[in-house]
């Protein structure tokens, strides 16, 4: 079955589409779940990352996020980007759940502390103005950035030229760049 049929059936609730499905993408997803946390340095246990990967796959399909592809073509690098952000996501809620449990004042005065917690605001700024950017050069920044995939690898994901992709980055750094100086945040990208 192809993806687009497999993708039409899924929408419309088919179990054996999602069957399918999940046969088919859950190495990739598992994927974008690893490398996220490598890429972070948080480290998880086998049942946390299976924690994630539910939620991936109960976002996509509770949420009807499928519908939000615009072009099957994009699904690898879509599907990337969902897994990545639940994986964020998780380690987030995770982090924030161990620091209410351990209240230390101290802390606060600690200048690694506040160069993390200015880290943190900056990453949810430029979060929040990526979420403002059109699917495709949402979908190519987030490769390039958060996955660290090459202008070769995001080409191949994406099937379009490296030329392509190349010019998608520069200009969307760009636009990001001139939002982040319009926010007052101080902050360079």
């Amino acid at each position: 079955m192809k993806d687009s049929e497999i993708i039409r059936r899924c929408i419309k609730k088919n179990k054996k589409a999602w069957v399918l499905f999940i046969q088919k993408y859950s190495r990739l997803i598992y994927w974008a779940i690893t490398k996220r946390l490598s890429i972070s340095g948080f480290k998880l246990n086998q049942a946390d990352i299976e924690d994630i990967f539910q939620e991936v796959l109960l976002t996509i399909l509770k949420g009807d996020k499928l519908l939000q592809l615009k072009d099957i073509k994009f699904l690898p690098g879509w599907l990337s980007m969902v897994a990545s952000n639940k994986t964020v996501d998780y380690m987030r809620d995770k982090e924030y759940r161990k620091q209410n449990l351990i209240v230390d004042i101290p802390e606060f005065k600690d200048y690694s502390f506040e160069q993390e917690l200015l880290t943190r605001d900056k990453i949810t700024v430029i979060k929040n103005i990526i979420d403002t950017l059109p699917d495709k050069e949402k979908i190519i920044i987030c490769l390039n950035i958060l996955e660290e995939k090459t202008h070769k690898e995001i080409a191949q994901i994406m099937g379009m030229p490296i030329n392509t992709v190349s010019t998608i980055v520069a200009r969307t750094k760009e636009k990001i760049k001139k939002k982040l100086e319009k926010t007052d945040s101080g902050y360079v990208f």
